[in-house]
Parts: structure tokens; C-alpha cells; sequence
């Protein structure tokens, strides 16, 4: 059985990366940054929970970084964020997929 605690805690971390782009609606942010653009690995029904939240989570830690910055800096940073972020999550995807076959 799944831990039932992973509900809220994916709840909380959706709603703190949502607040970073209220102009999105919540199956574009989603297909953005969890199952799409960013995400770019498997169908939605495929992907585990704990995945979800370690995208989440990753999210949520780097735009606390950022707003620490001067705020053009902090525009600078995550553009260049959403970059590695894709490249990263591909390439351990990729690896992972490797090391499953």
C-alpha cells in the first residue's frame, strides 16, 4: 500500500511551486515543469510519487535561492536554472533507464 502521508506533502510543495506561476493554469504547469517540457520522461500515469516530489522539491529549494538574489539577477538565475533542469533531468533519466535494462 502507498504511504498515505505523500498526499499532503505533494499538495503543499504543488501549491509552493504554483504560487511561482499563478498565470498558469494547474494541467500547464503541470505539463510544464512535471510530466512536460521539464519532465520530459514518462506519461503521467507512469510516474511514481516519490519522482513528482523530488521534482516538486527541487523546484521549491532553488526559487527559495533565488529570491535572495537582487531581481534581476534572480530573472537571470532562473532561466538559466530551467536549462540545467531539463538537461539534468534527462540525463538521469536516461541513466536510470540504463541501469534498469
Amino acid at each position: 500500500m502507498r504511504d498515505p502521508k505523500r498526499i499532503k506533502m505533494i499538495c503543499r510543495l504543488l501549491e509552493e511551486v504554483w504560487s511561482h506561476f499563478p498565470q498558469q493554469r494547474l494541467g500547464q504547469l503541470l505539463s510544464n515543469f512535471v510530466f512536460g517540457s521539464y519532465g520530459r520522461d514518462h506519461h503521467i500515469y507512469n510516474k511514481e510519487d516519490d519522482e513528482v516530489e523530488k521534482i516538486l522539491k527541487l523546484f521549491t529549494e532553488k526559487f527559495n535561492e533565488f529570491k535572495e538574489l537582487p531581481k534581476q539577477e534572480e530573472i537571470k538565475q532562473e532561466k538559466l536554472f530551467f536549462k540545467r533542469f531539463s538537461k539534468e533531468l534527462r540525463d538521469s533519466l536516461k541513466s536510470r533507464e540504463n541501469n534498469e535494462k
